[in-house]
């Protein structure tokens, strides 16, 4: 119960992505892990949001993800798990900032940033996670 309490404001958000993601029809799949639900979706996109772990192994066109996605994810909800309320500005506002660097780089150069897992907080999420890059 305490645990749902700590992440409660990032659990909030990924239920609402969660229904929004079965809106659009983009949930290939779901499974239980430790607590969290892992959701697979069928198009670009991923994002871990408390007890909600959303990923995919398609390249989005600012970054390119591999087969390890899901673990990357899984480091980011250990990341909720001990940040508890701090996740979000913590870990959320730096990894969104990435995002849009991504895509700005991909305005500019027209290619995925390939440094996009090297620095925090996704290294630390792959870390945690056990995710390998090649």
């Amino acid at each position: 119960m305490i645990g749902l309490v700590w992440e409660a404001p990032q659990s909030l958000l990924g239920l609402a992505n969660l229904w929004a993601q079965h809106l659009l029809g983009n949930v290939e799949r779901t499974e239980r892990r430790e607590g969290r639900l892992m959701v697979k979706l069928r198009r670009a996109g991923a994002i871990s949001l408390g007890h909600f772990v959303f990923w995919s192994t398609t390249d989005t066109r600012f970054v390119r993800v591999n087969p390890d996605n899901d673990r990357h994810e899984w480091g980011h909800a250990l990341q909720s798990r001990r940040l508890g309320p701090l996740y979000l500005p913590v870990v959320g506002v730096p990894s969104s900032l990435r995002a849009l660097y991504a895509a700005a780089q991909w305005v500019i150069t027209r290619r995925p940033w390939a440094g996009y897992y090297r620095g925090f907080p996704e290294s630390w999420a792959d870390r945690l996670g056990g995710a390998r890059r090649p």
